[in-house]
């Protein structure tokens, strides 16, 4: 019977680029490895999407997983994540219970094929997105769902061997640094780590002091990243400061616009290097705090990824 080879100890631990595969809007996963390869990439967060199954599957049998893992090898692919996001917090009960049952399959799926982590989404109190902000994602009731959630999905990751990475994301309820070190801290569990995202850290009318945000959060929650995401963001409606100075080296150093409220700007994710986060701090702290594994691309396009790729390289070699 086939079996994934494992990981060498200490494989892979200098700082590299990869991508999440659905940024390749394809189903077939060879496909996708032609492209990655074609593009010089090689680590990736797996989406099972691609490999022509949902991206949380209710079953998945041995004989796919084995396939996957085939071609993963031929490819010479390392999977850094496998993508496990469902709305820990769904209002609906009974979707939180089968979000649960399919997340234990994606542990399974990820034990089989030596993938480390599997992504969460705290979620949001909002019915329908759960990447949309909901007032009730304040209240203690909220928190202690996602806590019930949290416990089944633990023991999952206990039986499967496997770490759970979470994000704080501004519309979940895992939306700061500060609580995020609260939700570690809650279950103080080796099998919960964060995969940390710059760009998140951010949202209208907070972005005055990017070095100052950035710092913090790598305080609270440095010593816990298990992986790296490298996306990038805007704020719309900005164009350009009162000294016609361009929104990006601006924003970069904390200016402020004269007659811009900025809280009232929509925030926009984008493709790395393509906006306003200071890439130069995101990697020296990553650096600082010990971090060598993959900054996982996302956010962006198949034809903006060669841009990022050698935007993010750069960057790594001079942080």
């Amino acid at each position: 019977m086939w079996k994934m080879r494992e990981r060498k100890q200490g494989e892979c631990r200098k700082m590299n680029v990869g991508i999440f595969t659905r940024t390749y809007e394809t189903t077939d996963l060879k496909v996708t490895y032609q492209k990655m390869r074609a593009q010089g990439i090689c680590h990736a967060q797996l989406n099972l999407s691609n490999a022509g199954l949902p991206t949380l599957p209710d079953t998945v049998d041995d004989k796919k997983i084995e396939e996957i893992g085939r071609l993963t090898e031929e490819y010479g692919i390392t999977l850094e994540a496998l993508s496990g996001t469902f709305n820990m917090a769904d209002p609906d009960e009974e979707a939180r219970r089968r979000g649960c049952s399919q997340f234990r399959v994606q542990c399974r799926v990820a034990s089989m094929l030596k993938i480390p982590v599997v992504s969460l989404c705290t979620g949001s109190r909002d019915p329908e997105n759960k990447w949309r902000w909901h007032e009730d994602n304040s209240k203690q009731s909220s928190w202690d769902t996602l806590m019930r959630s949290t416990e089944i999905l633990l023991g999952y990751a206990q039986e499967y061997k496997v770490i759970l990475g979470v994000e704080p994301e501004t519309a979940n309820i895992v939306n700061t640094p500060q609580k995020a070190r609260k939700y570690l801290d809650t279950f103080a569990s080796p099998n919960l780590k964060i995969i940390m995202d710059g760009a998140n850290l951010f949202g209208p009318g907070r972005t005055g002091d990017m070095k100052e945000v950035l710092e913090e959060a790598f305080a609270l929650l440095g010593e816990d990243i298990v992986l790296a995401h490298a996306k990038d963001f805007t704020l719309e409606g900005i164009a350009e400061s009162a000294g016609g100075e361009n929104d990006v080296s601006a924003r970069k150093r904390g200016t402020t616009f004269e007659g811009a409220s900025e809280s009232a700007l929509a925030l926009e994710f984008a493709a790395a290097g393509e906006g306003l986060l200071d890439y130069s701090c995101y990697i020296r702290l990553l650096k600082q705090y010990g971090y060598q594994g993959s900054l996982i691309m996302h956010g962006l396009s198949e034809a903006q990824a060669p841009g990022s790729l050698k935007f993010l390289e750069e960057m790594i070699r001079h942080a």
